[in-house]
């Protein structure tokens, strides 16, 4: 246990620290004058970077690019990523900020202080409220789609998008991570899944009235094999063929017809008012 007084060290701030006690200090004592001389030296060297970084914060708007580049998602959806990657960038750079302002040091600005700090704090507002309202209309819409799920003619009532929201709502309700594909251009993937033990699955939609037959099966298998998953989930609205469940018996594919569908979303509701 350090007990050394500030009173006797004359200076560390200068990466140096001075004894002024009477005595020479013992080696306990000069192991803690040590540690608190190395942590200024740390707390000195993170404050130096921030300082040449913090300036550049107006590069978090670049986060944005690339979901907005992703054609395979709709618009708003994208839209809605682009400016979650923003918050997420702004808000590493407002820890900067507050690491300095704690530090009572003032980076070098390329704008004006008063333009700069202004400009900051309307990034982080606009980018943290449209996230906030996202993730609230995800939530709220996620449970009207449980809300609607009765029985299966409710499910084969939905649209393809909204059906597609109700199974990546499930998953979702089960603690797994869920990234919605969809679009023109998803190879047979509506929803990728990553579950608990970190295995990639991938999840296609079929809302059918009819039966799903081997062939869907084995298209299935072959886009889990492409995207390189360990298993696959093919829900649909309506039921399989005896060879399309004796095909995917001995793959790791998993089938849910409506009935399934219906029990699994009934199970679901009984889970979630356990927990509220």
């Amino acid at each position: 246990m350090c007990l050394i007084e500030e009173t006797q060290i004359l200076s560390v701030r200068g990466n140096r620290g001075v004894w002024c006690g009477g005595e020479a200090p013992t080696l306990q004592q000069q192991g803690c004058l040590k540690s608190f001389e190395e942590t200024i030296i740390f707390i000195d060297a993170l404050t130096a970077i921030f300082s040449f970084i913090y300036p550049f914060w107006p590069l978090v708007i670049f986060l944005g690019v690339r979901p907005l580049r992703n054609k395979d998602r709709p618009f708003f959806q994208r839209l809605s990523y682009a400016v979650g990657y923003i918050f997420i960038g702004w808000m590493v750079w407002a820890s900067m900020w507050g690491f300095l302002l704690w530090q009572s040091r003032q980076p070098i600005l390329i704008l004006p202080e008063t333009i700069n700090n202004s400009a900051f704090m309307v990034v982080g507002a606009v980018s943290g409220g449209i996230s906030l309202v996202w993730i609230l209309l995800r939530w709220q819409g996620g449970r009207r789609l449980l809300a609607r799920a009765r029985k299966l003619e409710d499910l084969k009532a939905f649209s393809p998008d909204d059906f597609e929201a109700l199974m990546a709502k499930l998953f979702e309700a089960y603690g797994h991570k869920v990234e919605p594909v969809g679009g023109n251009a998803d190879h047979g993937v509506d929803i990728i899944v990553m579950n608990g033990q970190g295995e990639k699955w991938v999840v296609q939609c079929k809302r059918y009235s009819g039966s799903v037959g081997e062939p869907v099966v084995r298209d299935l298998y072959g886009t889990m094999l492409h995207e390189e998953a360990q298993g696959a989930y093919l829900m649909t609205t309506g039921t399989f063929t005896r060879k399309a469940q004796q095909w995917a018996a001995e793959k790791p594919i998993i089938l849910y017809d409506g009935q399934a569908l219906i029990a699994l979303i009934q199970g679901t509701k009984a889970v979630r008012r356990t927990i509220n």
